[in-house]
Parts: structure tokens; sequence; C-alpha cells
């Protein structure tokens, strides 16, 4: 289950998670550090079993102890830290930086080492660093695409806009690599860190303080648990442990609606195939939905599981949806500043009056101040023809959410129809893709993945500016 013990796999070409790190064997120093990685990987997987059951049990502690103990400190050479350091990257950011640090002071010249501490600065936001690091890299392996990309985002935030279309310009032209492994990376890179650790805190503290709350937020994150930027899985494993726990805390009888919704999420959120055949008789079983009362899950986030496994297994359909739920979810949503409350009271919002919906789309952004809400409104003022460069609603936006993506999408959109377009705009958004693609599909494809096609439009039209004509103001 837990794939990232095994990252350092993907190095050594054994690759059983996400990240694909690029490799060569025509230089001696990069050859020599995948021959010894391969001899120390036996170690790591001898210990992985055991580390996972520690971070199951939620003590992560233990488990880093035990993978670093493989390799004492005392006598760890620069590939042991090196290969440690990848297989802690997405487990422990502190331990991981410190490893691939040492392992690139011990190494400077070695480009595959450098290549992995240029990640971690990028990660750290310690750019100029990282750049110096990536440059020893690509001097090794010129024709490789990937780390030109990451470059272009480094020289964005040191505010060097030609220097980052050029490194741009170099990853599309490059003959070494695909848009795809790309995207993986800059994901790699840029993502929120993976939630273990707030997993740990949250099984603490409800053994030392049972609380309502702390409960619906780990099971919620439990049954949808974030494995990269799009993807969140039920960790059954996780849930095995923590439902225990969570029992053994709070002490709940069955009828209680607390104990009724973490119990319905959980087993909603673990089904193989949400079908009518076994999502009706759970809904009967913990009274939501469908029951005479029409009684809703408290916590957003649990009621958000429960209602999607509804909706797939087509047990409640639109008009029950609407006509129904609709006017309970909206007062529940209105009792707090839950988004995911909001967003399920707007999913059942009727569709037909476009004012009343607009007005529920600004009461829940005024509400909540999730940009989701403000997406919402800005489409709205488009579809109504209203919406504008300096239409309030747009204005506001962007001042509240400066770095958002499919708002400065929307910016870019409005300021290509009116030709004023500026390259700070298409800097700011391109800044903006890099933290999270907006862009869900790619041409021809039906895959729904985040995909780097606004980032790679904003710099073909930022390359149009600032590298086939002199440098230009701002």
């Amino acid at each position: 289950m837990l794939k990232h013990w095994r990252l350092v796999l993907v190095i050594l070409g054994w690759a059983l998670n996400v990240r694909a790190l690029p490799v060569t064997t025509a230089e001696q120093e990069m050859a020599s550090v995948l021959a010894e990685s391969q001899r120390y990987s036996k170690l790591i997987r001898e210990v992985t079993p055991d580390c996972e059951k520690l971070v199951v049990a939620g003590d992560m502690a233990a488990a880093n102890a035990k993978l670093m103990a493989v390799f004492p400190a005392s006598d760890r050479t620069p590939v042991q830290s090196f290969l440690l350091g990848n297989t802690l990257f997405n487990l422990d950011r502190s331990n991981s930086y410190a490893l691939h640090r040492r392992a690139a002071l011990s190494a400077p010249a070695n480009g595959l080492i450098q290549y992995e501490w240029a990640i971690e600065q990028h990660r750290a936001g310690e750019y100029a660093a990282a750049l110096s690091a990536y440059k020893i890299y690509s001097a090794a392996r010129p024709d490789e695409a990937v780390p030109y990309a990451l470059m272009a985002d480094c020289y964005l935030h040191l505010d060097q806009l030609k220097a980052a279309a050029e490194a741009w310009h170099r990853s599309e032209t490059a003959t070494d690599g695909t848009v795809e492994q790309m995207e993986n990376m800059i994901c790699e890179v840029k993502r929120e860190a993976i939630p273990y650790a707030r997993r740990e805190a949250l099984l603490a503290g409800l053994k030392q303080k049972p609380s309502i709350d702390a409960a619906c937020e780990l099971i919620a994150l439990d049954c949808q648990f974030p494995r990269d930027w799009w993807n969140r899985v039920p960790a059954k494993k996780q849930l095995a442990n923590d439902w225990p726990v969570v029992q053994a805390a709070l002490k709940l009888s069955a009828d209680d609606l607390s104990y009724r919704e973490l119990a319905a999420a959980i087993d909603c959120a673990t089904l193989e195939e949400p079908e009518a055949g076994t999502v009706r008789p759970l809904l009967g079983k913990y009274q939501f939905f469908t029951d005479n009362r029409r009684t809703l899950p408290a916590d957003g986030r649990l009621l958000t599981i429960i209602l999607q496994a509804a909706l797939d297994s087509e047990v409640i359909d639109d008009h029950f949806l609407h006509q129904e739920l609709g006017p309970l979810l909206l007062v529940q949503a209105r009792r707090g500043r839950d988004a995911d409350m909001w967003k399920a009271a707007l999913l059942a919002a009727p569709t037909n009056n476009p004012a009343g919906l607009m007005a529920l789309e600004r009461e829940a952004w005024r509400i909540t101040e999730n940009p989701s809400f403000a997406h919402a409104v800005l489409v709205l003022d488009l579809q109504a023809g209203e919406l504008t460069a300096r239409h309030p609603d747009m204005v506001t936006a962007l001042k509240q959410f400066p770095m958002d993506g499919p708002i400065l999408r929307m910016a870019v959109l409005l300021a290509e129809k009116d030709k004023s377009v500026t390259t700070d705009l298409l800097a700011r958004a391109a800044k903006a893709e890099f933290s999270h693609f907006s862009s869900s599909m790619a041409p021809a494809t039906a895959v729904n993945r985040p995909r780097s096609d606004y980032l790679r439009q904003y710099f073909a039209e930022l390359g149009q500016r600032l590298l086939s004509a002199p440098e230009n103001g701002r």
C-alpha cells in the first residue's frame, strides 16, 4: 500500500511507483552510483515490510529510524545517503533533504546525485541553488527535456523571465523525454506533502483527547488518501488500524449520528464498485438520504464520500438530488463555513434558475473564501456575457486568489480578447500552473488527469515575446 517506501526502486529500473528518474550509463560516475545503489537496494527491501507496518500504525519516527539504521550515519557512503534520501522523498521531507545534501556535498560533480539535490532544493524554494545543481546534470545529459522544464520554474521564481522562456524552449526541443514524464516530475516537486504526519497527529490526539471533528478528519483522510495531484484512494490498511482507534476513543453507540456517518463513509469508500445493490442497503443500514427524514451526515467531508457513492450507483437520481436533498443541504451548509458542505449544496441546487444559482455561488464564496466558488461565479458571469477584465468579480477574485491557476486562466483569456496581455500576466499564470495544472485533459486523449496544456501555451507566448525579438519592457 505505502508505495512511497519503494521509490528507490524506480531509479534501478524496477518501477513500482510514480517517479521515473532520468538515468544514464554514459558517464562512469553516474554508472557507478547506479551499480552501488543496486547492490544496496536489497537491504532497503528487507526492512520495507516492517517500516510499512509502523507507518500504518502511525509511528513514522520509528519507521524512519528503522530505515535509517540500515546504513548507520557513522560510516554512511554518499550513495547510501542518496539511496535513503530517495526512499524517504515522499515520507520524510526533512531527512530526505539532509540525506541528499550530504550526498551532494560528497559528490559535487556526479550528475545523478546533483539532480536529486536540485529537486530537493527546488521543492524547498531554494531556486538559485537548485538551478546550479540542475545545470550539472544537464551538462552531462543535454538532450534530456525534463530538467529544463524544472529550471524554467526556478527562473520564474527568480523573476528571470527570458531565462525561464529559454529553459522552457530547450525542454520543448530536447530529444529525450515526454510531456507526461515532465508533468509527473513537476507533480513530484510541487505537490503538497503526503499527509502521513497529519494522520499520525490525529491518531495521537484521539488517544489523548477524543474529538468528533478529529475523528471525521482522520477517517475522511483515510477514505480519500492522496496519492498524487489528482488521485485519492482509500487507504484500507490505515482504515483497518484507525477505525478501531476512533471507536475506542469516542465510545459511540451504533445509532449515534457521528458513528453512522463515520462507518458509512468507510463502507462506501472501500466498495470495489458502487452499485445500487450494495449502496442502497448501506444507506438503509445507516439511515442517510433515503430514510423518511432524509437524514444528512453532519460532516461535509464524510457527506461527500457517501453522497458520491449514492450518485455513482444511481441510488439517488437528479430529481431526488435537486428536489428532496437540495433544500436540506442548503440549510445545513448555511449553518457553517464547511466548503465541502457548500459544494454538495451547490451540486444539489436547482439548475433552471441562473440568477438563483449565481446568488448561492456568491454566498458560498463569501462565507467559505474557497476559490472553487469564485471560479463558478466567473463562469456564470462569462455565460451571461458580462465578464470583462475589469468586472468587479474578476478584480476581487484576482486580489483574493492571486496565484490560482483557473482564475488566472480566465484573466489571460479576457486579456487576449482585449489585446491587453502582458508579459507579467503570462509569467504569473505560468507560475500558478507549475503549482497545480488547471487543464485536465490532453488533446486526443480520454485520460482525465492534470495536464500542462495551459503551461505550454503560456510559455509559447512568452517565447514569442522574449526570444524572437529584442527584450521587451513589461
